[in-house]
């Protein structure tokens, strides 16, 4: 959509692992794309989460399908998902989505 709020990223993601991951802690740390105008996939490649590095790297990606199909994929996860603090990022794995009344009525707050 074309509506920009300060919950976006909170609200409306497509998200294999979201977590505080920190891309400039290792050269061989990426975010790589690639779109073939039938799937769009994004690869997180060896990030580390900000502040815990030696628990390892995280290598994962997300693939969306024209057909509407998203598939994640895992590579290397080092620690269980459970075990990553969410005091400094929220911890999320899926789908969400949200709107926004441009033009409340009087009976909506």
């Amino acid at each position: 959509g074309d509506v920009i709020h300060r919950m976006l990223t909170a609200t409306q993601y497509i998200a294999p692992l979201m977590a505080n991951f920190n891309p400039s802690y290792s050269r061989n740390s990426t975010v790589q794309y690639l779109d073939n105008g039938t799937v769009f996939v994004v690869q997180w490649d060896k990030v580390y989460l900000q502040g815990k590095e030696d628990m390892g790297s995280f290598t994962f990606q997300a693939a969306l399908h024209s057909t509407g199909r998203i598939v994640f994929g895992y590579k290397e996860i080092p620690v269980p998902v459970l075990q990553i603090s969410a005091t400094q990022h929220p911890v999320k794995a899926g789908l969400s989505d949200a709107f926004m009344v441009l033009n409340p009525s009087p009976d909506v707050p």
